[in-house]
């Protein structure tokens, strides 16, 4: 836009067209560097005047108008100025640091990460870092936006669940952590930006010589320890909004809001315009912002770090900034981090060493007394560190020049001088805070491009000591687009999401989840609340649970209209038939496979494979489940074993359309051995459980179980389960079969999954999944399966079990996508918890995982379940982020009625204050989750 020579010093408003070149037109050429596409926009127009964008002066009843340093924006590099209108301009490029966890590090690995980080800065010796730290609300709206386009097709119950999700997280302190470095570039000299008015080549060696060091600045900050990445158009905005309106509540914008990756003085005077800082002597300053057609106002205090204490992390405290972390309330970190040269500090520790010799000369020549031993030891240590810098110099020993402070808010001043106190006994003893005098200008340092306001409290630390504070850790896993299950119980609360399906969909990796506890873990609570939260985006699940936990959800209306209940028990004859349950290989599976899927001859040799493989899956399984027919004695005998194997392989060809009457009929026509075997399976096809082996005879083979619901529970219920402490020769012949009939219904329910495209999405949930790896090879393979073929199938497959080693005695567990771990008490069974999750053994987790869920000593139950939750979404190895998480139903009291299974005189949903859930209160239940 054409401007007037004398522009307003505030942000105005202008019509008209801009004749400068657009950010745009200099991308097109220059692929949108923020260097060449300054020198484009340089020579089309020439230096941008000084900013004159200001904020309310401290002195109350002064028209003064203070100006901010910051000139320009361009993509990740801000320009600063001198305070003048033709002063120097100083270019610092901001990046955004990635999330480090925390939880389930070793001491060698904390280490590590202090270590990488302190290498890599140590390359900017001779340079200024500014650390930046900041929050960012929860986004809720974002996150139901990203859930509800996730969900493959939302039923009746969605909306609903949705809306009791949002309030709940909506209500909670939940934020994201932000943390900052900006990297100073140098000064852009005045006789330089002058010179370039007048002749372009020399806008061109300058740009290229900045554009040379930035890159360098990119490649060391990606590195282990940073790993920065330079912000975001959208992240520069937020940073400078939380800046310029510090304490404020700042709302999120949307992130599909288009924002320039230009800011210029008329750009950045919104977020000047919109706020008034100002101080009284003595007192906290308040700032005053204009947001979303409101007036917030909040009064900041500002404390310095004055002293630490030696303290040794990560074996005896956590990374020293991220304590902040655990207070109740919002903070604001700033940090000027001067890296030292080796040659600055040998020069600080020589004049340092003469100083103190002289000090020493002066006590033993001057007064004729002892010096005092403090001198000895600062003399020790100044030639200490004056080697390190002289020899054998690594980044290790890279000294600093540093100031820490931190910013608090409160809606008064005497809430924000209460903050203040709290964050002052919070870092006690080791570290100690002050609130200084100069509080105005002390907050303007946390706008970036501000200078230092004092040289007070300045910390001269080595690098690795400032690394160690690790602000960028924080408790993160899970995924931002599946439903909310819980929170983070560990360092700090976030939100925490699943969607299994972004392992298969997004990950390409295996959908097998398993949830491993003890009894009265919450394995029941939470495998119900997966499988009703997924039903009601839409997937197409089954269910599999030998109590009947699960069947309870039909009790409520929106899983009726889509639930169906198969009575397992209550079947026709043969409609667990171990052949019927094994199916017929998907050829659009097969097909995913194929190196070349159009190719014809290599389709029907991988289909002619898999059919036989099939067909000995259904004689494998048709082997074991006879033999569960039989008595003990016989079915251990070598002979009885031989004789039946026989009879499987020759008895049919192992079809889907085949039955174990087969195999009798076979017996029958043999010798008297097999007559006898023949009798006794005839006799367990006449008992009402082992009916459901064999077909009648002459009757239709036609009894695969067949359900089109969107939820499809499998019941069980009322089948006797053996004592697995008594011998198996005191089984009862119902408590043999109930083995068998456990591995053909989950069979079954594989068999529904396999009759459905690939790429739908598709749960199976299986209760006791040790009830069928225990059971031999068909167990064995049934779990195999699911782990293997849930990537290609796009099916998550829940398997809740009491002990992770019977996914681990599978040798499946590569194929482990995610994992829960509920409260495990046995060591055996700790450890094998372990191996599962991939962390090591006899380094102090197995208590942790005893302490889940602890319960309380008054007998009152507990309102939520803790977990350790792997989610698989990269990092080590692949396995991914790990946290302590606490799942809970208390924003859904009928879900939790439902598969409340504590047992009490009378069960009762929990009582729950809906407009304490709308704030976030925590509120307890009259019984505790299952």
């Amino acid at each position: 836009m054409f401007r007037k020579k004398n522009a307003p010093e505030a942000a105005v408003e202008s019509d008209g067209v801009d004749d400068r070149m657009t950010v745009e037109e200099a991308a097109e050429d220059e692929k949108s560097s923020p260097l060449s596409a300054l020198r484009k926009l340089g020579r089309s127009k020439g230096e941008d005047k000084a900013p004159r964008t200001g904020a309310l002066s401290p002195n109350k009843g002064r028209n003064k108008v203070d100006k901010w340093r910051l000139r320009t924006v361009i993509n990740h590099v801000t320009f600063i100025g001198d305070g003048g209108t033709a002063g120097e301009d100083r270019l610092i490029a901001w990046y955004l640091l990635d999330a480090q966890q925390w939880s389930f590090r070793s001491l060698a690995e904390g280490n590590s990460l202090i270590q990488a980080m302190t290498t890599s800065l140590a390359e900017l010796s001779g340079t200024t870092v500014h650390l930046r730290c900041t929050t960012q609300p929860y986004p809720v709206s974002a996150w139901a936006r990203s859930a509800w386009e996730n969900a493959p097709e939302p039923q009746e119950g969605w909306a609903a669940l949705m809306e009791r999700d949002q309030r709940h997280m909506a209500g909670s302190a939940q934020v994201d952590k932000m943390v900052y470095l900006g990297v100073d570039l140098g000064k852009r000299g005045l006789a330089i930006s002058l010179l370039g008015k007048v002749h372009a080549g020399v806008v061109d060696r300058e740009m290229q010589a900045l554009q040379d060091r930035l890159d360098y600045i990119d490649r060391i900050v990606a590195g282990e320890g940073v790993e920065a990445r330079p912000v975001t158009p959208h992240e520069m905005e937020w940073l400078l909004a939380k800046s310029f309106a510090l304490g404020c509540p700042v709302p999120v914008p949307m992130p599909d809001e288009p924002t320039p990756a230009r800011l210029d003085t008329e750009d950045l005077g919104k977020f000047v315009s919109t706020t008034d800082w100002s101080a009284e002597p003595l007192g906290a300053t308040k700032v005053v912002a204009s947001l979303g057609g409101r007036q917030v106002e909040r009064h900041l205090v500002v404390l310095t770090l004055d002293r630490a204490a030696d303290v040794r992390i990560p074996e005896e405290q956590p990374p020293w900034m991220s304590k902040a972390d655990q207070l109740p309330f919002p903070i604001e970190w700033y940090a000027r981090i001067d890296i030292r040269t080796p040659e600055e500090v040998s020069k600080d520790m020589a004049r340092q060493t003469g100083r103190i010799d002289a000090q020493h000369s002066h006590w033993l020549h001057d007064h004729n007394k002892r010096p005092p031993k403090q001198l000895s030891r600062q003399a020790a240590r100044a030639s200490d560190v004056e080697d390190e810098m002289r020899s054998g110099f690594t980044g290790m020993h890279t000294r600093t020049k540093s100031w820490f402070r931190i910013a608090v808010s409160g809606r008064t001043e005497d809430e924000a001088s209460e903050r203040a106190a709290a964050v002052i006994e919070h870092f006690k003893p080791q570290f100690q805070f002050v609130r200084e005098m100069g509080q105005y200008h002390l907050a303007r340092e946390f706008v970036p491009g501000e200078p230092l306001s004092t040289n007070a409290h300045a910390r001269h630390w080595p690098l690795i000591k400032v690394c160690a504070g690790l602000p960028q850790i924080t408790a993160e896993v899970g995924d931002k687009r599946g439903p909310h299950i819980g929170e983070t119980s560990g360092l700090v609360e976030r939100a925490v999401c699943h969607d299994p399906w972004y392992l298969t969909e997004v990950l390409n990796s295996s959908g097998l989840i398993p949830l491993v506890g003890t009894l009265g873990a919450g394995k029941s609570m939470l495998l119900g609340l997966l499988f009703y939260k997924h039903t009601q985006a839409g997937a197409f699940g089954v269910s599999l649970d030998p109590a009947g936990r699960l069947q309870r959800l039909l009790q409520l209306p929106e899983m009726r209209k889509i639930g169906h209940s198969v009575d397992l028990l209550g079947g026709l004859p043969g409609s667990l038939s171990p052949y019927a349950v094994v199916p017929e290989p998907n050829v659009d599976l097969l097909r995913l496979d194929a190196e070349n899927p159009d190719d014809e001859d290599e389709m029907r040799e991988r289909l002619r494979r898999a059919e036989t493989a099939a067909r000995q899956t259904r004689r494998d399984l048709a082997f074991q489940t006879l033999r569960w027919c039989l008595p003990h004695y016989i079915a251990a005998d070598d002979d009885a074993k031989r004789i039946l194997d026989q009879a499987v392989r020759e008895a049919n060809k192992g079809l889907v359309t085949d039955s174990a009457t087969d195999v009798i009929q076979f017996l029958e026509k043999g010798d008297d051995d097999q007559r006898e075997i023949a009798d006794l399976l005839d006799t367990a096809a006449d008992r009402e459980l082992g009916r459901l082996f064999f077909h009648e005879r002459g009757q239709d083979r036609d009894t695969q179980i067949v359900s089109d619901a969107r939820a499809t529970f499998f019941n069980l219920k009322g089948l006797m389960q053996p004592d697995p402490t008594s011998p198996i020769e005191d089984w009862s012949p119902e408590e043999l079969l109930a083995r068998p009939i456990m591995t053909l219904a989950s069979w079954a329910s594989v068999n529904l999954i396999y009759r459905r495209s690939p790429n739908e999405r598709k749960m199976f949930a299986l209760d006791e999944a040790h009830e069928i790896t225990g059971q031999g090879g068909a167990g064995r393979t049934l779990v195999t399966k699911i782990a293997t073929d849930s990537r290609k199938n796009n099916t998550a497959a829940y398997l809740s079990t009491q002990n992770a080693s019977a996914i681990l005695n599978q040798d499946i567990n590569n194929f482990t996508g995610a994992a829960f771990i509920g409260r495990t008490g046995d060591e055996a069974a700790q450890k094998a918890a372990l191996r599962l999750i991939g962390k090591p053994e006899n380094v102090g987790y197995e208590a942790m995982l005893g302490n889940l869920s602890r319960q309380r000593r008054d007998g009152q139950q507990l309102a939520y379940r803790e977990f350790i939750y792997r989610d698989g979404i990269g990092g080590e190895g692949g396995r991914g982020g790990i946290e302590k998480i606490r799942v809970s139903l208390m924003h859904h009291p009928t879900v939790y009625e439902a598969l409340n299974t504590t047992p009490g005189k009378e069960k009762k949903a929990p009582t729950v204050d809906t407009d304490a859930v709308a704030a976030g209160t925590e509120v307890a239940y009259e019984e505790g989750a299952a």
